[in-house]
């Protein structure tokens, strides 16, 4: 399925948005070039990892990314999730 066809058809539906449509895209429909930059986890694996949470940052920081976000995204998940570091993180660590 074309991912820009299946992308309008979701957003037309009630209830459908950017974050469920980008997700779909990513998990199934094998896009490697989403960012969810509004997804919490997202912003708070960017904050893990010394770097700024809010959307707009976090789209601003994607973009060297392309066309390999959406793993970028299953990174940032992780780092989210890991445990609090001991102190802060060397700038150079963060990239």
């Amino acid at each position: 399925m074309d991912r820009d066809e299946a992308s309008a058809e979701l957003l037309a539906l009630t209830g459908i948005g950017p974050w469920t449509v980008g997700y779909l895209r990513m998990r199934a429909l094998g896009d490697p070039d989403v960012f969810l930059p509004g997804d919490a986890g997202v912003r708070h694996g960017l904050q893990r990892l010394g770097l700024p949470g809010d959307a707009a940052a976090a789209g601003a920081a994607a973009r060297p990314w392309s066309p390999w976000r959406s793993y970028a995204v299953h990174r940032l998940w992780l780092a989210s999730a890991a445990p609090a570091p001991a102190g802060p993180i060397a700038p150079e660590a963060a990239r």
